[in-house]
C-alpha cells in the first residue's frame, strides 16, 4: 500500500484529535496532562465511523489513548517534528486544507448556479476594443477611459456598431470579423465579458467595461438555447495543391450519397482524407461550441435531426460533408457541479471570492503605518520601467518596519523593495507617473500582506481549522515515529523476523485437507469400474482417464474434519439416484503443514511489527508513567459504559 493511503487509514482508525479547553485532568504520562475533554472528543470524534465493535468500548479505547500518546510524546522528545521531510509535508497539506479559507464561500455557490444557467443559452456578441494593459499608468488608463466613453457616445447617437468597430476597435481581428465574435457559452470569455454578453438584452449594446485586456463594449447579436454538444461523421476531401479537383470530389461523392449508391459511412471509409475518423465511417468525438472552426461548426449547428446530412461545403483546407449523428442536452446540474466547480477555480471569476475576503480583511485588519514611501520614492529609477532595476544596495532602510498589521505583523522596507522588484515594467513612458504607478503597487501589496498575514494565522480566525490542522500534524508526526521505530525496522530485520517465524511456526500452521471426488454417471459398469479405481487409490488423472467422456468428475478441496468425523468422510459410497449412479470418496489426504517463511513472508513481517510495537509500549511505560486520575474516568467510564 502506498504511503499517503497507509497515513489516510492510520488517521482515521486513532480518530486523533486534541484538546479546546481546560476540563478535570482525566491522566499524566510523563510530564504531560490529558484533560477528560480531550479523551472524549477523540473518542467521539469518529465514532459512527469505527468498524471494529472493541474500539467503541471505553476500556480499550482508553489502552488505544494511551498508547497513542505514550509514541506522540516520544515523538517529539526524539526531534521527529524537526525533520526536513516531515515541516514539508506538514507545509505541504497546511497549504492544501487553507485553500478552502482564502475565498468568500458564498461566492462559489452563487457562481456555480451562474454558470449553470448560462450553460443553458448560447449568445452571439460583437465588441469594440480599447486595449490597455492590467499594469497601465493612470494616466493611460485615464486615456483608454475616455477613448471608450467617446464611442458609447456615437454609439448612442445611432453610429451603427460594425462601422464604430472597423474605425475604432483595436482588437487585432477586427478586420477580419467586423467585430463580430459569433457565437459563445460559459467559461469561453473573460468574466467579465462573459457576464456582459450574458445580461444584455437582445439588440442592445453595453456600457463600458473593463477587463485585464482593457475597456470593451458588447453588443447582443441573438441568443438561443444551448447547442451543448453534438456528434457528427463526416466525409473530407483536402484540397492540397488541387483545389479544383477537392471540389469535383466532394460533390461526386454527394451524388452518391443523394442517388443511394452507397452509406455514408462506406464513403466515408473509401474517400475521406481525415485518417483518424475514415476507418469509423467519419464518425468524430462529441464537440461543444467553438471547438471547431466557425465554417465548420455553422454546417454542424444547422443541422436540425439525427441522419441530416449537410451539402457539401468549403473549409480554408478541405471540402465537407457532414451527418449530424446526435444532439446532446445540457446535463442535470448534478452531474456537472464538480465540473462546474473545476472551471470556476480555474478562471479568472475565482478572483471573486478572494476580493469579497479581502474587503471583509480590510476592514477587520488593522493597518497601522510606521514610516512613510518617500525612501521608495527616491530609490525606484528609470531602470524600474525597463525591467532592469536591481535592488539598492545603498538602501539602509532594508529592514525598518514600514506598517504594522493588527498592532503584531512587522512588514518592512524591504518586504515592499522585494515586491517591487518583482513587478517591474517594461515601459518606460511610465517613469514620469513614478509616483503614482508606486502608490498603486502599494495598495495591492497591501493587500497581498494582509492575505498572508490571514493566512498564517488562520488558527486564531477558524477553530475549526486549528482543530483539523492539529490533528493533521500529531498524526503525521506519529505516522513518521512508527514508520521508523516499528514498520521500516521489522521490514529490514532479517535475522529478526527468521528468529520470530522459528519461534512461532505453531501460528502458522496450515490445516490438513482432503481431496474429495463425487463422480455421476449413467453407466452402471463405468460406475463400479470408477468405484473399483477409487477404492485402489488411483490419482484424478487415472480417474478422468478411465471416465472419458461418460462421467463427470466434480473435486473438492475440504478442510480435514475432526478425528471423530474423519473415517465417515473416508468410507467410499456408490449409489443410484434418479437413474443416475453416483461414486463419492476421499482421493488425496494433505497433511497439516507450516509453509516455508518465503511463502508467508507478509504476514510474519506483520506480526513481527506487532510484537515490536508491544516491546516499545512496555519500553515506553516505564520511561514516561502513566497515571489515571480515577475519580475522572469513573464518571467517563459511567458515561459510555453499556
Amino acid at each position: 500500500m502506498k504511503r499517503n493511503a497507509l497515513f489516510v487509514l492510520f488517521l482515521l482508525f486513532f480518530g486523533l484529535g486534541s484538546a479546546q479547553n481546560n476540563n478535570d485532568t482525566l491522566m499524566k504520562i510523563g510530564d504531560e496532562t490529558v484533560t477528560a475533554e480531550e479523551f472524549e472528543y477523540m473518542f467521539t470524534k469518529n465514532l459512527d465511523l469505527v468498524q471494529d465493535p472493541k474500539q467503541k468500548d471505553i476500556d480499550y479505547y482508553k489502552e488505544l489513548f494511551i498508547n497513542y500518546k505514550l509514541q506522540l510524546i516520544d515523538a517529539k522528545k526524539q526531534g521527529f517534528d524537526k525533520n526536513i521531510n516531515f515541516k514539508r509535508d506538514f507545509r505541504h497539506y497546511r497549504k492544501e486544507l487553507a485553500k478552502k479559507y482564502l475565498s468568500d464561500p458564498s461566492i462559489k455557490d452563487r457562481l456555480v448556479r451562474e454558470a449553470y444557467d448560462r450553460m443553458k443559452k448560447d449568445v452571439k456578441v460583437s465588441h469594440i476594443m480599447v486595449m490597455v494593459p492590467e499594469d497601465a499608468t493612470p494616466a493611460d488608463t485615464l486615456k483608454a477611459y475616455r477613448k471608450i466613453h467617446r464611442i458609447y457616445r456615437q454609439l448612442k447617437k445611432g453610429l451603427p456598431f460594425e462601422k464604430a468597430a472597423l474605425k475604432y476597435s483595436e482588437d487585432p481581428s477586427v478586420a477580419q470579423n467586423k467585430g463580430h465574435l459569433g457565437w459563445i457559452t460559459v467559461f469561453q470569455t473573460v468574466y467579465p465579458f462573459e457576464t456582459m454578453a450574458y445580461e444584455t438584452p437582445v439588440g442592445h449594446f453595453s456600457k463600458p467595461f473593463r477587463t485585464r485586456y482593457g475597456y470593451h463594449i458588447v453588443k447582443k447579436e441573438d441568443e438561443r438555447p444551448a447547442v451543448y454538444k453534438v456528434q457528427v461523421a463526416q466525409i473530407l476531401v483536402a484540397k492540397k495543391n488541387n483545389p479544383e479537383a477537392a471540389k469535383q470530389k466532394i460533390h461526386n461523392i454527394y451524388r452518391q450519397l443523394q442517388s443511394g449508391e452507397d452509406s455514408f459511412e462506406n464513403l466515408a471509409r473509401k474517400f475521406s482524407d481525415d485518417v483518424r475518423t475514415a476507418k469509423k465511417g467519419g464518425v468524430m468525438a462529441p464537440f461543444g461550441l467553438r471547438e471547431k472552426i466557425p465554417a465548420f461548426e455553422k454546417e454542424v449547428f444547422g443541422l436540425k435531426n439525427a441522419g441530416d446530412i449537410s451539402k457539401p461545403f468549403e473549409t480554408d483546407h478541405a471540402w465537407h460533408i457532414v451527418k449530424l449523428i446526435k444532439k446532446f442536452p445540457v446535463p442535470p446540474f448534478s452531474e456537472v457541479k464538480k465540473t462546474l466547480e473545476n472551471n470556476i477555480l480555474k478562471s479568472d471569476r475565482s478572483q471573486l471570492g478572494q476580493k469579497k475576503l479581502l474587503e471583509k480583511l480590510r476592514k477587520e485588519l488593522k493597518i497601522e503605518m510606521k514610516n512613510s514611501l518617500q525612501p521608495v520614492y527616491k530609490s525606484v529609477n528609470e531602470d524600474f520601467f525597463k525591467r532592469q532595476w536591481q535592488f539598492p544596495k545603498e538602501f539602509e532602510k532594508r529592514d525598518e518596519v514600514l506598517f504594522f498589521i493588527n498592532n503584531e505583523y512587522p512588514v518592512t522596507y524591504g518586504d515592499f523593495m522585494t515586491y517591487l522588484y518583482r513587478h517591474q515594467m517594461n515601459r518606460p513612458e511610465a517613469f514620469k507617473q513614478k509616483k503614482a504607478v508606486i502608490d498603486s503597487l502599494f495598495e495591492k501589496f497591501k493587500d497581498e500582506q494582509l492575505l498572508k498575514y490571514y493566512e498564517k494565522n488562520l488558527e486564531k480566525f477558524y477553530p475549526d481549522f486549528a482543530r483539523t490542522i492539529k490533528e493533521y500534524y500529531d498524526g503525521l508526526l506519529l505516522f513518521n515515529y512508527k514508520s521508523q521505530q516499528i514498520w521500516e525496522k521489522a521490514m529490514k530485520d532479517t535475522l529478526g523476523i527468521q528468529k520470530f517465524y522459528e519461534a512461532n511456526r505453531s501460528k502458522y500452521q496450515r490445516k490438513g485437507k482432503i481431496k474429495y471426488a463425487i463422480i455421476q454417471t449413467s453407466d452402471k459398469k463405468l460406475a463400479k469400474k470408477l468405484y473399483r479405481a477409487l477404492k485402489r487409490k488411483k490419482s484424478e488423472e487415472e480417474l478422468r482417464r478411465i471416465a472419458g467422456d461418460k462421467a463427470i468428475i466434480h473435486v473438492k478441496i475440504l478442510d480435514e474434519p475432526e478425528p471423530g468425523k474423519i473415517q465417515t468422510l473416508k468410507k467410499r459410497i456408490f449409489e443410484k439416484k434418479d437413474n443416475k449412479y453416483m461414486v463419492k470418496g476421499v482421493l488425496e489426504t494433505i497433511p497439516a503443514y507450516v509453509p516455508p517463511l518465503k511463502e508467508i513472508r507478509g504476514k510474519v513481517i506483520s506480526d513481527y511489527q506487532t510484537e515490536l510495537e508491544k516491546r516499545l509500549l512496555e519500553d515506553l511505560k516505564k520511561k514516561y508513567p502513566v497515571k489515571i486520575y480515577e475519580d475522572t474516568w469513573k464518571k467517563i467510564r459511567a458515561k459510555y459504559k453499556h
